[in-house]
Order: structure tokens, then C-alpha cells, then sequence
């Protein structure tokens, strides 16, 4: 092959991996011209333009805008907690601002006070009562004046809600101060009422502070708590014995028309308080009058019925008292006073005479409770040990306790004792929650340690950012490089030695290798935002699996929850020998260990997941390492066809002169780039010590929040099985009174009828020894001639 076809061959190789170069499948496209050289010089310099102009928003947004002080960085978690609270984002807010109130630079800012009510405040209507009232009592005994008054209430409604009792007295007076002396009604109200509920003050005392404290807001014609006032004036009175006071107090409320549904609820108690007192005082027909006035639709109107009738027995009018007792019946028939209206109804057909249907009435009870007495017997006799048998249940029934779901629907109406277990189950669902929000945070302060020594600049979003545009103008720098070393290439096709050529070849073709790969880097903001909807649209993917995983697990776990309580359920319905029952137990037990080991993988897949969501968006492994080894391949290029470029004269030396002068720009940005992200890197070393250090403080408080709640827990052992299961001792009891009652009421029934036989039958005895007599004196004579 001669030299002249060597070189033309390596000048068609040479052309092949331009881009942009048509592969002719005959023959090589021609070179390009001077002209279009210098044209793709000009589009190299606009994309050069156009970085530079990418890397100065890097710079003014990034890295050469003053960080923010320390102060600017708590004003901006206040302005974050602020606008959380506004949202009504309770837990949010309160998570805030705890940060910020547990800040010791924060205390000497001037919107301490308010962090301190907000957190207060969003913890109040987390009902968290206890951690609410550590921050407003902490107000409370500051100077601000702002919030002191909304403080204030929030205080006095948790104080009655604990019980906690001291210093509000002070508060108040400091409050009055703040006031000019007089408090606003909404604050003197709630005042009002906490001295209503308190127990800690001798009862005359409570009495008379009480009375104090409610007497100018009703005597406030027109006045917001004027009603409601005087309603307590009453109820005052009542508990001081003076009935004939209250009746006058009551009076008035009684008699009011009402249109607000407050008002005409107060006024339906006034009615139904003034019933009964004047039932006490003996003023009966006035009593009926009173109950007449409380209205079909209203909650006590049921109470009313019940209580006229007993009205009409103390009046001795028993017919009357049945009539209403009729009436509750149709009209309540599943109230709870229901099973005592019906034994009222028995004992009043037994004043009547009414025997037959007595003894219906007393049969009709005993034969709808005696049954649930029975199972609610059964209930609590399933297990030797019923507080340990409601704790099963507790754990079973993940943490809720619903006492109601145990009993037999006829008890449901009973089961008045509910709320005791349902606070019960809440403080056992607090420590849980107490617990599990200890573990989980320890395991975050983990996971922030381990973020910040493995990812670093991944954990600060905004420098990520940063980060990220600066490699972006990075990789459009190497592009700009590529482009440079291809005109280059193109303007020395024909001045380049064979030997020049083949060493070149090798050059491009491990340059090509890498060029694939760089091709899919970003070099723009939009290219990297289309990258991060890609990648986190694959993560998000993985995580729907996860959670329909967790999902699958959790009716696992029901299933397996469903199964135990069915064989508790069955116990004595069950024909299987022990053996067999002891081995489906612990197979059934090795199943949930091996749900509860996948619960334990699935929850770390998704912590991770979760971290994989911010960091893999931005970062390609080894995004760097290829950019620098593809810059090193460009530079070995450029550097082969140096020699060749003093051979140049004219058009073509300039254009390379061209070509130099752009790379030297090319080169002015990378070094900018490469100072930008050592600023950004330097803000993240800074950002994470800081971090680091507060993330250590708070896990040695952890350590000690933990230790406390296992002592708590462990205090609070059986508490929620024990109060379960006297709950339904008393809902049992009721339902043995009722059938003890009817019973009784057959046996008086039985006994009364008896007596009245045998009134009957001594009556007739008389009769029958009158009437002898009257004939033994009529014939007397006669029996006196004959003898």
C-alpha cells in the first residue's frame, strides 16, 4: 500500500469521529471550510457564554452571598414555626419551636415570648397537657404582656385538667394588674370555673370565692357569660343546702326565650334543676310544671319523664306516674334509664293491682338481663387471671382497648365506666408513643451522624444545589473542550504526520469510550432537574412497593391477632388434645417472629429509601472521576497535534489561535468552578460540626428520656388490664341489681296478691261470722219458743 493511501485512509478515520460527520459509505465527506470552522468557534464561545453565566448565579447565590449569622438562622426556624402554626400544623410548630425555645442564643431574642406561647399553644391542642403547661407557665412568669392574657386561659384550663393548683392566684393578680385592674369577661369566666372545680379549698371557702368571682358577670346585663353565670350561682346554691335560693336563681333562666342552642341547652337545665327542687321543697305540682317545659327534642327529656313519674308516686296519683313511665318507654326505649323506668312501671302495675301485667313487666326484665349477666359472668371467669387476660387484649388489639367491643351488645348502654379505660388506654398509648418516639429518634441521630461523615454535602439541600450547577457548568466546560480539540483536529486533517495519525487514533478512540458515558452528564439547570425527576420517579417506584409490603405485613399481623383471639374465644368449644394445640401455638409464634423480622428489614429498606430520595437525585457515582479522566484524554489529544500546529500559516493558524484563546476563557471558568466548590465544601464542613455537635447533645438527652419512660412504663404495668376488667365489674353488678330488682318484684307481686287473698278471705270470714250472727239473733226467739 503506498504512503499517499495510507495517509488518505487515516485522514477518513481522522473525519469518522467528528461529530456531527456524515459516515459516507463510499467515499469521506469533504473537509469542512474556514468559514464553518470559524462559525462552530463562534457557537463554542456562546456555550462558554452561557456557562459562565450559570456559574455566576453559582456564585452570587452560593458561594459569594454572606452566610447567614446565627441570630438570621433562629429568625428563620421562628418564621418557618410561625407559618406552621398559622397552617394550624400543630406538631410541626411544636417541633420548631422546641428546637428554638431549647436554644440558649434564642432566649435573649425578642420573639422568645411569642416562641414560648406558640409552643405552648400547639402543644395544648395536641392535648399535651403537661409538656403545654411547662412553656406558659414559663410566660406567665415573664414580662410580656403580648400573650399573658391568652396564656393565661390556656393555663387556667390545663391547671383544672391536671389538678395542678399553685400560683394562680398570682397570676391573676398580676393579670388584673396588666388590666388596669379588671380582667376581661372571657378571662374572669375561666377563672370562675377553675375556682368552681377546685377541690384542694375547704368547700365553704371554694363556695364563697366561687360566688365572688360569678356575681359580677351576672349581674353584667347583656353580658357574654351572663347566663351562664348565673346558672353557676344556682348550682352554688344547691351545694350550700339553699334550695329555696336556687329556685329563685333558676327562675329566671327557666323563663328566658332562647334562639342560640347554648342557651337553650342552659335553659332546659334550669327546667330540669328547678324539677327537682321544688320536689325536694315538697311544691310538687310546680315540680310537674318545670318538667312540662323541657321540650321533645331535648337530651333530658327522657331524665324528665323518669322524674315526673316519681313526682306523681310522692303525690300518690300511681296511674299518673304509670302513664309516664308508659311514655319514656315508647319514646327511650334504649336510653340508660330505660331497665329503671321499667322496673319503676312494675312496681307501679303492683301499686294498681295490676298483677298479671306486674308480673309480665318483672318477667320481661329478668328474662332480657338475666342472660347478659350470664355472659358478662363468662367474660370475666375466661382466665384465672382477668388483668392479665385484658392486657393480652390491649396487645392484641395493637394499643387500643375498646371495653365495649367485649360486652354484650344489650350491656353496651351500661358501660358508663368506658372513659376511665379509654384514659386509661390513652396514657398506656402515651408511654408507647413516648417509647417509640425515643427509639425513633435515636435511630434519626444515627442516621444524621451517619449522613454526615458518608454523604456530607447531600445533607444540606441548598449547598447541594449549588454543588450540583457548579458540575453542571463543570461538564459544559468539558464539552467546550471537546468541541475545541475537534475544530482543532479538523483545521490540522492535512498537516498531520502518519505516525501523528495513529498515535491520535488511539487517543480518540479512548476518548470515544468515555464520551458515551459523559454524554448522559447535565450540563444545565433543566437537564439536572430532569435528571431528579427521573431518578427520585424510580425511588418513589420502590418505595410504593415498600409500603404495600407493610401493608401486606400489617393483615398478617391482624390475621395472626384474629387467630389467637379465636382460640380464647373457643377455649371450651374445642375437641383438639393439648399437644396439638401447643404445636399450631408455636407454629403460629414462629410465624409472627418471622413477620416481625421482615417488618425490622422493610423498615430499614425505607429509612433508606428515604435517604436514597435527596441523594441519589443529585449524584452519579463517579460523576467526577469520569470528567477529569475524559479532560485528561482531551489534553493528550490536544497536546499530540501541538507539534503539528507550527506547521500552520495564515486562516488556519489563526483559527487555532482562536482555539486557544477560548480554551483560556475555558480554563478561567474551571478555576473559578473548582474555587466555588471548595467554598460549598468548606460550608458543609462548618454546617455539619455544628450540626454534629447539637445532634450529640440531643442523644445524650435521649439516653435519659428513655430511662425515664422505662421507669414510667414500668409503673404503669396492668394498669389498663386492671381498670378493664373493674369496668366490667360494674357493668356486671348493674345488670345484677336489675335481675335482683325484678326478681324481687315477682316475689312482691306474688306476696301482695297473697296478702290481698287473704284480705279477701278474712274479709269473707267476717262476712261469713256477721252474717251467722245477724242469723242467730233474728232466730233467737224462734230457737227460744222451741226450747
Amino acid at each position: 500500500m503506498s504512503t499517499s493511501r495510507l495517509h488518505a485512509l487515516l485522514l477518513t478515520a481522522a473525519t469518522l469521529v467528528a461529530p456531527g460527520s456524515a459516515r459516507a459509505a463510499e467515499a469521506p465527506a469533504p473537509p469542512p471550510t474556514a468559514q464553518e470552522l470559524a462559525s462552530r468557534l463562534e457557537q463554542v464561545s456562546v456555550r462558554l457564554e452561557a456557562a459562565e453565566k450559570d456559574l455566576r448565579f453559582v456564585e452570587t447565590q452560593f458561594t459569594q452571598r454572606p452566610e447567614p449569622g446565627e441570630d438570621e438562622l433562629l429568625l428563620r426556624r421562628f418564621s418557618d414555626g410561625e407559618i406552621q402554626y398559622l397552617l394550624e400544623d400543630w406538631a410541626a410548630a411544636s417541633v420548631l419551636f422546641y428546637d428554638l425555645v431549647g436554644d440558649p442564643g434564642f432566649r435573649a431574642q425578642g420573639r422568645y415570648p411569642d416562641a414560648l406561647f406558640y409552643l405552648g399553644d400547639s402543644l395544648y391542642r395536641q392535648k399535651n397537657y403537661v409538656g403545654a403547661r411547662i412553656y406558659l407557665r414559663e410566660l406567665l412568669t415573664r414580662s410580656d404582656t403580648k400573650h399573658y392574657r391568652d396564656a393565661l386561659a390556656r393555663y387556667l384550663e390545663i391547671a383544672g385538667r391536671l389538678n395542678q393548683l399553685s400560683g394562680i392566684d398570682e397570676y391573676m393578680e398580676r393579670a388584673r394588674r396588666l388590666s388596669g385592674g379588671q380582667l376581661p369577661p372571657e378571662l374572669e369566666y375561666v377563672y370562675a370555673k377553675w375556682l368552681f372545680k377546685r377541690t384542694d379549698l375547704p368547700e365553704a371557702e371554694r363556695r364563697q370565692r366561687t360566688r365572688a368571682a360569678f356575681q359580677p358577670l351576672a349581674t353584667t346585663a347583656g353580658g357574654r357569660f351572663q347566663r351562664q353565670s348565673a346558672y353557676f350561682l344556682g348550682v352554688l346554691s344547691v351545694q350550700a343546702g339553699d334550695y329555696a335560693g336556687a329556685v329563685e336563681q333558676f327562675r329566671p333562666l327557666a323563663a328566658e326565650e332562647a334562639q342560640e342552642p347554648e342557651i337553650q341547652r342552659l335553659k332546659e337545665l334550669a327546667s330540669l334543676s328547678l324539677g327537682r327542687l321544688l320536689y325536694e321543697l315538697g311544691r310538687l305540682d310546680e315540680a310537674l310544671d318545670q318538667y312540662a317545659r323541657i321540650p321533645r327534642g331535648s337530651e333530658s327529656f327522657v331524665d324528665s319523664l323518669y322524674e315526673m313519674a316519681w313526682v306523681h308516686v310522692k303525690k300518690g296519683d300511681f296511674e299518673q306516674a304509670k302513664n309516664a313511665t308508659d311514655i319514656l318507654l315508647l319514646v327511650g326505649p334504649e336510653a340508660p334509664i330505660a331497665p329503671d323506668a321499667r322496673l319503676l312501671q312494675g312496681h307501679l302495675q303492683l301499686k294498681l293491682h295490676k298483677y298479671d301485667e306486674a308480673t309480665a313487666t318483672y318477667e320481661e326484665v329478668v328474662g332480657t338481663y338475666k342472660p347478659v349477666r350470664d355472659q358478662l359472668d363468662a367474660l370475666l371467669k375466661t382466665n384465672q387471671d382477668p388483668v392479665a387476660y385484658f392486657d393480652k387484649l390491649l396487645a392484641r388489639n395493637e394499643g387500643t382497648l375498646d371495653v365495649t367491643t367485649l360486652l354484650p351488645p344489650m350491656a353496651l348502654q351500661f358501660a358508663t365506666t368506658q372513659e376511665e379505660v379509654t384514659k386509661a388506654v390513652a396514657m398506656q398509648q402515651d408511654l408507647d408513643s413516648s417509647r417509640e418516639g425515643v427509639d425513633e429518634s435515636k435511630a434519626i441521630a444515627t442516621r444524621i451522624l451517619r449522613a454526615l461523615d458518608e454523604r456530607g454535602l447531600q445533607v444540606f439541600p441548598e449547598l447541594q444545589e449549588g454543588y450540583q450547577r457548579a458540575d453542571a457548568v463543570d461538564s459544559a466546560l468539558v464539552r467546550t473542550e471537546q468541541y475545541l480539540v475537534q475544530v482543532e483536529g479538523d483545521v490540522l486533517r492535512g498537516r498531520l504526520r502518519p505516525e501523528e495519525l495513529t498515535a491520535l487514533e488511539g487517543v480518540r478512540r479512548e476518548r470515544e469510550a468515555l464520551g458515551a458515558r459523559l454524554a448522559t452528564l447535565p450540563t444545565t439547570p433543566q437537564e439536572l432537574e430532569a435528571r431528579r425527576e427521573r431518578m427520585q420517579a424510580r425511588v418513589d417506584e420502590l418505595d410504593r412497593g415498600a409500603f404495600q409490603l407493610s401493608f401486606e405485613l400489617q393483615s398478617m399481623k391482624a390475621t395472626s391477632s384474629a387467630v389467637r383471639k379465636r382460640l380464647d374465644d373457643t377455649r371450651a368449644e374445642r375437641t383438639s388434645t393439648p399437644e396439638d394445640e401447643q404445636a399450631f401455638l408455636a407454629q403460629l409464634h414462629t410465624e409472627e417472629q418471622t413477620v416481625e423480622a421482615l417488618e425490622a428489614r422493610l423498615k430499614l429498606l425505607r429509612s433508606s429509601l428515604a435517604d436514597e430520595r435527596a441523594s441519589a437525585s443529585a449524584f452519579v457515582s463517579g460523576e467526577d472521576l469520569l470528567r477529569m479522566q475524559y479532560r485528561e484524554a482531551l489534553h493528550h489529544e490536544h497536546a499530540l497535534m501541538a507539534a503539528a500546529e507550527q506547521r500552520l500559516s495564515g486562516e488556519d493558524a489563526a483559527l487555532v489561535a482562536r482555539t486557544h484563546e477560548t480554551r483560556r476563557r475555558s480554563e478561567l471558568l474551571r478555576a473559578r468552578v473548582d474555587t466555588a466548590r471548595q467554598v460549598l465544601r468548606a460550608q458543609v464542613e462548618r454546617r455539619g460540626a455544628a450540626i454534629k455537635g447539637k445532634v450529640l447533645a440531643e442523644q445524650q438527652l435521649l439516653q435519659d428520656y428513655h430511662q425515664e419512660v422505662a421507669s414510667v412504663t414500668g409503673d404503669a404495668r396492668n394498669l389498663v388490664g386492671r381498670i378493664a376488667f373493674e369496668s366490667i365489674q360494674k357493668v356486671r353488678k348493674q345488670f345484677y341489681d336489675l335481675v335482683l330488682k325484678a326478681d324481687v318484684g315477682l316475689v312482691d307481686v306474688a306476696f301482695t296478691r297473697k296478702q290481698d287473698k287473704t284480705t279477701e278471705i278474712q274479709k269473707l270470714s267476717a262476712q261469713k261470722d256477721k252474717d251467722l250472727r245477724d242469723l242467730e239473733k233474728e232466730f233467737e226467739e224462734v230457737l227460744k219458743d222451741e226450747n
